[in-house]
Parts: C-alpha cells; sequence; structure tokens
C-alpha cells in the first residue's frame, strides 16, 4: 500500500511539474533590462558545458512527457516547414530547426560537401557558428581567413533561457584573427511582447560579451515549432526595433527561403538587404544567387583541412557581415553606398567621414558600390532641399537644368572611367530616393519588374 501511495504520489507531483511548465510558457511576459541582465550575468559567469548538457536532458524529458492530446493539438496549429523546394535555380535544401535547446537532427547526405579549396562555388564571405562548433582557435580563423572568409556571426543565445557557452572564447579568438564578428539570436517569438523579452535577453547577453552598439545583430527566425503562428513579420520588426532602442542599430534577420516564398514573412516590410537569406542548392556552381537580398546562406557544408567540423558558409552582397578582402585597384577609390530607411533614398560617397556621420544619424551601411577612378570624366552632385534628394549625373545640361529648377550643385562627387557599367534607373512613385545606380544586374532586373523605370547607362566604373 506505502508503495502505492508513494507512486500516485510521485505521478501527481510529475504531472503538477508539467502543468507548470506548460503554464508558465504561455504565459511568458517581456522582463525588464535590469532583470535580463541579472539573468545573463549569472548564466554566462556559471556556464559550462556540463551545464548546458544538463539542461538539454530535462528539457528533452519535458518535451517526452508532453501529453498525446497536447501534441496533436500543437501539429494543427503549426504549418509544416519544407526542408527542400524546387526553384527555377534547381532543388534547394532548407535549414531546418538548428536550436540548441530542442536540437532536430537534420539529414543532409545529399548535399555536397564543400571544401575551402574548391573555386566552383558562390562567394566565400563569412561563417556562422555556434555551440556545435566548439571553440576554434586563433590560428584557425586565421587558416579560414587565408581564403577569403573575413567575417564571422556567432551564436549568442536563444529564447530568454539560453547561452552559448562558447560566445566568448569565439568572439575573442575571431577579433584577434581580424575578422569582422556579428552575432546572432536563434528565436522561439510568437508575439511582439515575446519579441521584445528576446531582444531584451539578446542585447544584455551582447554587452557582457563586450559587443558594441555597431555590431549586426541578427534575428535567427527558422524555428518549425512556431512556423505560422504569430505575425512573423510584425514580430521581427518589433525585435528589430526593441534592439534598436537597446543600442544596438544594426539589425538584420536570418530567414529559410520558403519561409519568404510561402508569404509567412513579408520581404518588403523587413527590406531586402535586411534579409540574410538561407537555401541550400544540391549542384554548385560560380553562381551568386539571391542577390536581391543583403546575404545568402548556400551551404551548410563548408570543411577546411585541418579544423574538424562542417561550417555554413554564406555571400556577402552588402559588406555588412565582412571585411574587403581586396585592395581597390590601383589609382581609383572606394565609393560607399549607404541607405535612409526612412527616407528610402541610396547614398553614394567616396568620403568616409561622410559615410560613417551618416551611419551614426541612422543610415544603414551597404558596403562598397563600386570602384571609381580617380580620374576621367566628372559626376556631378546635387541636391533637392525641398525632397532631401541626391541627385548623380554625368551629363552637365542635365546639372544645368537641375539647378534651373533650384537644386542645390554639391560639386563634382567623383569620376567616371573603365569598363564597368553602372545602371541608372528611376521611381515614379517615390519623391526621395527617386533615382539608383547599380552595377548589379540582378538587382537592376529586380527594381525593374517592381515597376522602375530603367534609364540606361549612368557612368562608368573600374
Amino acid at each position: 500500500m506505502k508503495k502505492k501511495i508513494f507512486g500516485l504520489s510521485f505521478l501527481a507531483v510529475l504531472c503538477l511539474s508539467v502543468s507548470t511548465a506548460v503554464l508558465a510558457e504561455e504565459n511568458q511576459v517581456p522582463i525588464s533590462e535590469q532583470q535580463t541582465a541579472a539573468v545573463i550575468n549569472s548564466t554566462v559567469d556559471s556556464s559550462s558545458q556540463e551545464a548546458v548538457s544538463s539542461t538539454e536532458q530535462s528539457e528533452s524529458t519535458e518535451i517526452e512527457q508532453t501529453t498525446e492530446s497536447e501534441s496533436v493539438e500543437a501539429a494543427e496549429e503549426t504549418v509544416t516547414p519544407q526542408t527542400q523546394m524546387a526553384t527555377v535555380d534547381g532543388m534547394m535544401s532548407l535549414p531546418r530547426g538548428r536550436s540548441d535547446l530542442y536540437p532536430t537532427i537534420q539529414l543532409f547526405a545529399s548535399l555536397p560537401a564543400v571544401s575551402a579549396t574548391n573555386t566552383n562555388t558562390p562567394r566565400k564571405s563569412f561563417i556562422d557558428i555556434s555551440s556545435h562548433n566548439g571553440n576554434i582557435s586563433v590560428a584557425n580563423f586565421q587558416k579560414m581567413k587565408s581564403y577569403g572568409i573575413t567575417g564571422v556571426v556567432v551564436k549568442l543565445t536563444e529564447s530568454t533561457t539560453y547561452i552559448n557557452p562558447y560566445a566568448q572564447a569565439q568572439i575573442t579568438n575571431a577579433k584577434a584573427a581580424g575578422m569582422k564578428v556579428s552575432a546572432y539570436h536563434y528565436s522561439w517569438f510568437t508575439s511582439d511582447a515575446l519579441a521584445v523579452a528576446e531582444a531584451n535577453y539578446f542585447a544584455a547577453a551582447a554587452k557582457k560579451f563586450g559587443l558594441s552598439g555597431s555590431t549586426v545583430m541578427v534575428n535567427d527566425i527558422e524555428e518549425p515549432k512556431i512556423l505560422g503562428k504569430g505575425n512573423h513579420t510584425n514580430n521581427s520588426k518589433a525585435f528589430e526595433n526593441r534592439l534598436k532602442a537597446l543600442g544596438y542599430g544594426n539589425v538584420r534577420h536570418y530567414i529559410g527561403l520558403h519561409w519568404l516564398t510561402a508569404g509567412h514573412i513579408n520581404a518588403g516590410t523587413i527590406g531586402n538587404k535586411n534579409i540574410w537569406v538561407a537555401a541550400y542548392p544540391y549542384n554548385l556552381s560560380t553562381t551568386n544567387l539571391y542577390t536581391q537580398y543583403g546575404a545568402w546562406q548556400w551551404s551548410s557544408q563548408l570543411s577546411f583541412s585541418g579544423i574538424s567540423g562542417n561550417f555554413d558558409i554564406n555571400a556577402d552582397y552588402t559588406g555588412i557581415f565582412s571585411n574587403p578582402t581586396t585592395t581597390p585597384p590601383a589609382n581609383t577609390v572606394q565609393m560607399h553606398r549607404v541607405y535612409n530607411p526612412n527616407s528610402g533614398e541610396h547614398f553614394y560617397t567616396q568620403n568616409v567621414a561622410e559615410k560613417n556621420n551618416l551611419v551614426s544619424k541612422g543610415w544603414k551601411y551597404e558596403g562598397i558600390g563600386w570602384n571609381g577612378p580617380t580620374s576621367g570624366n566628372p559626376v556631378y552632385r546635387l541636391y533637392n532641399p525641398n525632397a532631401g534628394d541626391h541627385h548623380y549625373t554625368l551629363n552637365s545640361h542635365e546639372k544645368d537644368n537641375l539647378v534651373k529648377k533650384g537644386w542645390r550643385y554639391e560639386g563634382v562627387s567623383w569620376y567616371s572611367g573603365g569598363s564597368n557599367a553602372l545602371h541608372r534607373l528611376y521611381n515614379p512613385n517615390a519623391k526621395a530616393g527617386a533615382h539608383h545606380y547599380t552595377l548589379n544586374t540582378n538587382e537592376k532586373n529586380n527594381l525593374v519588374k517592381h515597376g522602375w523605370r530603367y534609364e540606361g547607362l549612368a557612368w562608368y566604373a573600374k
């Protein structure tokens, strides 16, 4: 009888524990910055590999105790994510559930292994790493850098309960090797309130690890269990806005291609260049796909001789995640491209101080637009004080005509010369940022599809 009573009591306590955990999860509220910082301090100072393993084991046990009816209900609410999809560029495999709290087994046996020495690939700009990659020495980061990889995005946090125990060493060693270091957070939020709480947690960890306000901070939204729950676009913007309020103004979003093509996230609202898209082709080539976005994760199977494990590899289209790998050609200057998310204007300048001043005021740096010659045909710069818009032109008659209409002439901005043509486009619906200039043919074609008018050659670059 005592054994029966003890068994029933244990079962009651077990059920109560599960119910309490579920209730607590359903009633999460944003925690204050002070509470978040306290949790971060405690977690970072006491975290170890053994502690994480223990946490993951208890989380796994809790999942197994979930009742069958709860599983059915969750299945009905969740949209089934794709693991692969057919595109105009061929079959693509998609990232799926790279959580450290609830790890999902991913089978990529059909994906091609990629050696760092392989040149028949898209651009290799930066890698992203998590606790799965363990400790990486300064020497190993330097070896990666020798292959042209100059950026590392380190996983810091997940939900409001997990911190990567290797994060500090990964950040320190990557910086010592001369890598550009960014950070990412694996998101679980399904409401604006939860997004704010997770942003608080992420920012507090970044500060604890010594990452400045200029650090690129990434919302990694890919968890299958939350797909279809909440408004992913609005929730992601709430996460972004909270980070900005906490002093981290460089926010980007890592999104699987399926989430975009299926309409789970509105790329227009997030901003194409703010998106780091993931899709893994089964057949590799030197073609850089999805250049309308800011970056593209094109494989999870990159390997380096002498370094254990595989790495996620990415092409950086804006220079936001990586350092420049080459010096400009002789007798050229780098032309910087920045974007004003409030007015929609792109601005171009060779003046680094001017670029940095705009970034400090909220403009987003989008990298090197092109390399311009130090002499040649002048390109004139004008400013419209009424619309707050800049215009650039090779044509002196166009320049004089705009001045007659009230535009201010600001001098020669750079020179035209070389074999690379920059395209000029016009948006008939925009008051500011009405003209756009780009070397990228794919970007030009994408804008034309969205209603921009192609106006032909703007000028030439090296």
